[in-house]
Parts: C-alpha cells; structure tokens; sequence
C-alpha cells in the first residue's frame, strides 16, 4: 500500500457551459453543475482510483452549510480528512465558465480559507506527512506555509502551481521540490523563459532542473506534455480525442505522475501516463 498525504485546497465546484456559441456580456443558454473540486481534492481524487493508494488531504474547511457536502465526498471517495483544519469563514469556491468547445473561458477562485493552514498548525502533522511516501502541495497555500512545509518536510514533494497568480508563492523554494508539473505559462512566469515555442519550454525545463528539481513536467494543453530530468528530455504529443471539457485534465496528469513516480517508473512513462489520463478526463472517459 502506497501512501500519499496532499496539503491543499478543496472547494465548491461551479461550471457553466454554454449550448451553443458563447457570448461575451450576455445571459447563455447552458448547463450548470456543482461538485467538488480544488486542485487538491482533485489530485487526491485521481489518486484513489489507481491500485493501492492510501490518500490524506490536509485541507481547510468553512463553517457554513456547505462543509458536510465537502465532507461526504471525501469519506465516499476513501480520503481521509481527519488532519483537516477546521476554520470559520465560507467554503473555497471556484467559479469556472467553459467556452463552446469545452475549454476553459475564465474562472473565478476565491480559496482564502486555505491560507488558515498556518506553519503551526502544520507543525503538529508533520510526522504523519514526513510517513508518507509522497507529498502533494498546491499552491492555494501561503507563502510561509509553502516555505515551512519545504524546510522541513523529508518525503518527496510534489508541487502543483495551480496558475499563474498563485505559482510563485513558492518564491526561491521551487529547488526543494522532488517534482513539479506547471502548464506552459506558469512555466515561463517561474522561470522567466517564453514557453511560446518548444524551444522555449526546453529552456524554462532546464531552468527549473539547474535550480535543484529533479523531475520536471510542463504542461502543453493540446500539445502534449514535455518532460525532462538530469538524464534526459522528451515531448510527449497529446492524444487525439473529442474534447468534452478540459475541467481537472491538469490535475488528472498530477495523479498519473504521481503514481508512477511512486511505482518506480522512468520519467518519460511518468509523463505517458500523466498524458494519458489528462486525456481521459478531457474527452469524460476517465
């Protein structure tokens, strides 16, 4: 049994997807569904539907009418939320509009409450983190928090950037990280390199390598997965399917990396699989 303690947002899942074209200041015809989500959640979600995966999220929840929702996901899916903090304030909320083709328009994250996971309150669970055999952090967390948590935290680390208002937080720790998974802009804003082209995303990949990163996976959207180490570097395309809706694909890529890091695979089938089950999600096959 593999065990995998995530440190990071659960939240409220909104998503609006128009019937047909979708027009900018205007009322849409469309579909409305809410679930649960928060990059988190949704990593330690994928998680658990692999072989063998004991999963921990070490998260915040609210005070409102909405936590019991959060609460019997979690215990329906297997992942334990007994190290949670339980704060005052609302649920984290994430508002999510897809365009025509199921691609992501815009959204709206409002994850405040995930910043009460403080350096002490995490102080008290760091032996149960420190057992596991992976880390997971997100980058909804504080910037001290993060700081703390890559001081002294001795399993391997994942860190998930979450986009690119968030994934700096991080700040000079990035190099303490066993692996990170940024998408082409969060990339280019960590590393200061243009993910445009290819080139450039080879380059941000060296960048994050030569900081101390020891496996790096940036992904591409409809491109694919790049993938590198300090023994080699790859592109891996992205399959060809029918995009239904690119909602959680990046997290999906996470788990899948994720489990085969914990199973001993190379690198490059750590991104094959990442890449294959960013793709199932996206066409809703997964």
């Amino acid at each position: 049994m593999y065990h995998v303690v995530v440190v990071g947002g659960i939240a409220l899942d909104i998503t609006g997807a128009p019937r047909g074209l979708f027009r900018l200041r205007d009322s849409n015809i469309g579909d409305v569904r809410l679930g649960i989500g928060g990059v988190g959640h949704n990593i330690a979600k994928k998680l658990k539907d692999y072989p063998d995966m004991e999963v921990s999220l070490i998260t915040a929840l609210g005070s409102d009418d909405w936590v019991a929702m959060l609460q019997s996901d979690c215990q329906r899916l297997g992942i334990s939320l007994e190290d949670s903090l339980h704060a005052t304030g609302p649920t984290a909320t994430y508002l999510n509009l897809l365009d025509d083709e199921g691609d992501m328009l815009a959204a709206i994250s409002d994850m405040d409450i995930i910043l009460k996971l403080s350096p002490e309150f995490l102080s008290e669970k760091l032996e149960k983190i420190n057992g596991a055999d992976y880390c997971v952090l997100d980058a909804n967390l504080a910037p001290e928090t993060l700081a703390y948590l890559l001081e002294h935290v001795t399993c391997p680390v994942f860190y998930e950037p979450v986009s690119c208002a968030k994934a700096d937080r991080i700040g000079s720790h990035i190099g303490k990280c066993h692996t990170v998974k940024p998408n082409r802009f969060e990339a280019a804003l960590l590393s200061g390199c243009n993910c445009d082209t290819l080139r450039g995303v080879y380059r941000a990949a060296e960048w994050f390598l030569n900081q101390g990163v020891q496996r790096i996976f940036i992904s591409l959207g409809a491109e694919g997965v790049y993938w590198a180490d300090s023994e080699g570097c790859g592109h891996i395309p992205a399959e060809e399917i029918q995009l239904v809706d690119t909602t959680g694909a990046g997290d999906a890529m996470a788990a899948g990396i994720i489990y085969g890091s914990i199973t001993g695979q190379s690198t490059e089938a750590c991104a094959i699989a990442g890449n294959h089950a960013s793709a199932m999600v996206c066409a809703r096959l997964d």
